[in-house]
């Protein structure tokens, strides 16, 4: 997994991780300004997502 990420960002030590959205595992690859970058599992599907509808309180970081 290539990561472009800045080591500065505030959620970084997401990267990586496997969440849940919209009721299916993802993965996030990549985490800029206000936006994770989550691949489904399933089929590889990637997007860009705002990190508050991955997780509304985003306090994990």
């Amino acid at each position: 997994m290539r990561r472009i990420t800045s080591p500065r960002h505030q959620y970084v030590g997401w990267v990586g991780s496997d969440v849940d959205y919209e009721g299916e595992p993802h993965r996030i690859t990549d985490v800029g300004g206000s936006y994770f970058t989550l691949v489904r599992l399933r089929d590889g599907y990637g997007r860009n997502v705002l990190i508050r509808a991955v997780d509304g309180s985003a306090d994990r970081g």
